[in-house]
């Protein structure tokens, strides 16, 4: 029997359906063998629509519905109301040494200190409604719904603007639409491109613009820091969106391929800019991106990008991550009316994980051949529960057959292998073969090879 190459993540084109290929709910690390993403631990159910979370004064904070809830403990998920968060859009929030600011995305600003005390700031002198903030030498730098220049705080008081605290890209004026701050470099990411700030720590005017250093791609939604860098949801001037990061130079680094950019190109741009950015650490050290938009979920690991879902009853749906923040080491979740956290189980608040390996193999010289086996080199002897995989084959990667059910080994069985292999073989093919592997059962689906007898 021959080793087939597990597919490196989700790639290919719908037009060459022999390119397609997928991971979904796991990924490849790199080396060869598969990972499945972690599960989700329910930890209570305070109800409510999630809105966003952030970290603040030691405490897990959770926007549900209109209600900012602080999280007093993250083992039991017990809660304290700590006020009224207006509206119904996404919030976004960055936190000083003494103040949190949040914006509720195009409605109400507010304030929070370290009493708890939540002050609607909408109607300050100077404020207008936003879309982000973020905080630099304990400034707050508030960027406005209307992409109009981005205004800052005075030194531990997010709420005092003052008349001259306005400033804008110098170089390539174009609409606001992002902040964040990367290395103590301030970032303004605006419609067509992304500028860089530094605090000079003048009285007035602090922030000066770093000459040359810019970005000529602008951002849509979706910014978040990832492997020392930001990586974000954006095009470049006149172009379709796509997934970024920055780089050393002037040039974005484009992370989506053609796959993904066709996902995305599902998406208005409204839509676009509600994504909801990620990033987790599992128990091995993957350090995974992870972008979920209204219909789709994606995960990135290694230059590799795997689709990402979880199961409500029998319906598939976006996956269940929500908000993610972690405290301690541990990632916890904030999602519809629930909140959980990260863990290596096989299930999303309590529902069915799918994970699935779709993949092809193309002999050479395109003739025809026979698969009379296959083997899946999976974890064994490790599971609780009895549990089964799913083998279906293709001829053509768009239509396959019935699914072969194959049982794991039991509990303590380490050597037991997992193969198909039945009277008459797996089928015969032209030239190309296609497998789609999949498990919704309470096992953990980490593989580490795939062989095929062909002949």
């Amino acid at each position: 029997m021959g080793r087939v190459p597990f597919p490196l993540g989700f790639d290919g084109v719908k037009e060459i359906p022999s390119t397609r290929r997928t991971l979904k709910n796991c990924f490849n690390n790199g080396e060869g063998l598969i990972f499945q993403r972690p599960g989700i631990e329910t930890i209570s159910t305070p109800g409510g629509v999630s809105r966003g979370t952030f970290v603040w004064n030691g405490f897990h904070y959770v926007v549900s519905s209109n209600d900012l809830l602080r999280i007093d403990n993250v083992e039991t998920g017990s809660y304290t109301n700590v006020g009224t968060i207006a509206g119904t859009a996404q919030i976004k929030a960055d936190v000083a040494f003494n103040q949190a600011g949040i914006v509720v995305k195009g409605g109400a600003n507010y304030t929070l200190d370290k009493s708890d005390v939540l002050v609607d700031v909408s109607g300050f002198p100077f404020f207008q409604p936003c879309v982000d903030v973020t905080v630099i030498n304990h400034r707050h730098v508030w960027i406005p719904a209307n992409g109009d220049p981005a205004f800052y705080s005075d030194v531990g008081d997010a709420s005092s603007i003052q008349a001259e605290s306005f400033f804008d890209a110098e170089e390539l004026p174009d609409a606001n639409r992002a902040a964040w701050n990367l290395r103590n470099t301030l970032g303004i990411g605006g419609s067509n491109s992304i500028e860089f700030f530094r605090d000079t720590g003048a009285a007035t005017a602090p922030f000066r613009r770093v000459s040359g250093a810019r970005v000529l791609a602008g951002v849509i939604g979706g910014h978040i820091e990832y492997e020392d860098t930001i990586a974000f949801v954006g095009r470049k001037k006149d172009q379709g969106p796509g997934i970024y990061s920055l780089s050393g130079g002037g040039a974005p680094l484009k992370l989506s391929n053609e796959a993904v950019d066709e996902i995305l190109n599902q998406y208005s741009e409204a839509e676009l800019a509600d994504t909801i950015a990620n990033r987790m650490v599992d128990r091995y050290g993957h350090d995974i991106l992870t972008m979920t938009f209204k219909r789709h979920s994606l995960g990135f690991f290694k230059g590799a990008w795997f689709e990402m879902d979880s199961r409500v009853g029998d319906i598939q749906k976006p996956w269940a991550g929500g908000f993610i923040r972690q405290i301690e080491g541990t990632y916890y979740s904030s999602y519809r009316g629930s909140f959980g956290k990260l863990s290596a189980v096989n299930t999303d608040f309590g529902e069915r994980m799918l994970r699935v390996i779709d993949m092809g193999f193309e002999k050479e010289m395109l003739d025809y051949f026979t698969c009379h086996s296959i083997e899946l080199g999976i974890g064994q002897g490790g599971n609780s529960v009895a549990g089964s995989v799913a083998l279906m084959m293709s001829r053509d990667n768009v239509n396959y057959g019935q699914p072969f059910f194959n049982s794991l080994g039991a509990l303590g069985e380490y050597a037991a292998r997992l193969r198909w292999k039945y009277p008459g073989g797996l089928g015969r093919y032209n030239g190309f073969m296609g497998m789609r592997l999949y498990c919704t059962e309470d096992i953990n689906f980490s593989c580490s090879y795939l062989k095929a007898e062909l002949k």
